[in-house]
């Protein structure tokens, strides 16, 4: 991957896994610029960080001249003015997944896909291929994140290269890849995906796509990806196929240690100590990206140049390699925005987190109460996406209801706008969480509230907040900056 001599325009710059990318297209030499809305994002310090120009608005002058390459967000359609420029001049155009599908047939390729947990997977195979005492592991890493206390994602050489692969629109089947981990398969996107049937046929189509002699690392634990994996069984005899989970005799099994709360990985029949106790779904993420990294490491042709000099690659020798990554683990910092403390402030603690779907909402709640026993949790949710809202109120309803206040935002304005907003499906939201706690004897939900706008939002939370309260910013929105606007807030009152 060599873009040196080239200058790169990203339209929708500010996007997670644009600003990502626009780091990495400047690691490797390219002049990298952009434009995005006005409005503050949680990647703005990124660019910013990385001495990336970010232009205001999509103005079609603000197109750099000799620029070589334009990259959009999939948010942003071709009939935008600018991109309608950029195509008129003759530029080379792509969007996001485009030229990721572009860069992925440039190197040998790995993929993490799945509805949930995609994220937190890459990043913790591409956090552990970078930092486990590797002789210079030769790959780069592009995932709609970044770790928290890190400016940018590792780039190491372009030998190899690790993709956060998103099923929206099918983005992930234009992708060439020797190996993918599917996290689980559920259904989302209902603005694009007619039901959950359709979500899995697009996943076996993904499957069908990994290149001959690859590899398939599934999560057992999840009704859909078990039931890829034995599609993968069925129709891609020549796959590698992997499985992991607490639902797994296979060679990648996790257990609960109910005498303290820990869990265990039996590895070929090796076990060792994993993590404290955490949620589940995230303990599976976490081990899914250590197996996943463990897998590109084991399909290098040269492996033992990335291994310390007495390890030796044997069948006997994969379970100390495993449970070496295994324990580092537990010095993973997490991702940006994925159960992330902002500040603690008057006995209040301050979290940002991306969930934005039923399960993921229920998993980050499920993850918080391990973490925090006993103190009530105070969600400000922001809805993304009124499909998704409608397809999936009544499992909102079940997921937001876990906590004990919350606060229902007006729907974010995604560049999606996939639905008239007229009349805003948060509010229904509301309305059911409402019901909810009028028809459910102790309902753990105790209050909820709906707020038109931002000054409301922080106005509400920052009356109901009580010290020894957890404050929660959850959406796929952009109400990440209102927790310190919350705590500000509860200074004058």
């Amino acid at each position: 991957m060599n873009f040196s001599a080239k200058k790169v325009y990203l339209v929708g710059i500010k996007g997670t896994g644009m600003a990502s990318l626009a780091v990495l297209l400047h690691k490797t030499g390219a002049n990298v610029s952009g434009c995005d809305s006005p409005e503050i994002f949680s990647t703005d310090t990124l660019l910013a960080e990385n001495k990336i120009p970010v232009i205001s608005g999509f103005s079609i002058s603000s197109l750099p001249s000799s620029t070589n390459i334009v990259i959009h967000s999939s948010a942003y359609q071709r009939t935008l003015p600018i991109l309608q420029e950029a195509e008129r001049i003759g530029l080379e155009i792509y969007s996001y997944p485009e030229f990721l599908a572009l860069l992925s047939k440039e190197s040998d390729s790995y993929a993490v896909a799945g509805t949930h947990g995609k994220t937190t997977t890459t990043a913790v195979a591409s956090y552990l291929l970078a930092s486990l005492g590797f002789h210079d592991f030769p790959f780069y890493s592009i995932y709609g994140s970044n770790l928290q206390g890190e400016s940018s994602l590792p780039y190491q050489g372009s030998e190899v290269a690790l993709f956060e692969a998103c099923e929206y629109q099918d983005h992930f089947l234009s992708y060439s890849l020797r190996g993918a981990l599917v996290t689980n398969v559920d259904f989302d996107h209902p603005d694009y995906f007619h039901d959950l049937a359709h979500v899995q046929e697009s996943f076996e189509k993904f499957v069908v796509n990994i290149r001959p002699n690859g590899f398939l690392i599934c999560c057992n634990d999840d009704p859909g990806s078990k039931k890829l994996a034995q599609y993968c069984r069925d129709r891609r005899p020549d796959i590698t196929l992997m499985t992991y989970g607490f639902n797994d005799n296979g060679p990648f099994w996790i257990t609960k240690n109910h005498w303290d709360g820990t869990y265990s990985l039996s590895c070929l029949g090796g076990r060792y100590f994993v993590l404290p106790p955490l949620s589940e779904p995230l303990l599976d993420d976490y081990i899914g990206g250590a197996v996943l990294a463990l897998a590109i490491m084991l399909d290098r042709p040269q492996v033992k140049l990335y291994l310390d000099d007495s390890q030796i690659i044997s069948e006997e020798a994969i379970p100390s390699v495993a449970g070496m990554l295994t324990e580092r683990l537990v010095s993973f910092p997490g991702c940006v925005g994925r159960s992330e403390v902002m500040l603690e402030e008057g006995g209040i603690t301050y979290i940002d987190d991306y969930a934005h779907h039923p399960m993921e909402i229920k998993a980050t709640i499920d993850m918080l109460h391990i973490k925090y026993p006993k103190r009530p949790l105070a969600v400000l949710f922001c809805p993304h996406t009124a499909s998704r809202t409608k397809a999936l109120l009544k499992d909102f309803v079940i997921a937001l209801s876990l906590a004990d206040k919350v606060v229902i935002q007006h729907s974010y304005a995604s560049a999606r706008n996939d639905t008239d907003l007229s009349e805003d499906p948060a509010i229904l939201l509301e309305k059911a969480l409402s019901t909810h706690i009028m028809r459910t004897y102790r309902c753990h939900l105790q209050t909820v509230s709906y707020a038109p706008d931002d000054k409301t939002a922080v106005s509400i939370m920052s009356v109901q907040l009580q010290p020894g309260d957890l404050c929660i910013t959850m959406g796929a929105g952009n109400n990440r900056l209102l927790g310190p606007e919350i705590a500000q807030a509860r200074r004058s009152l």
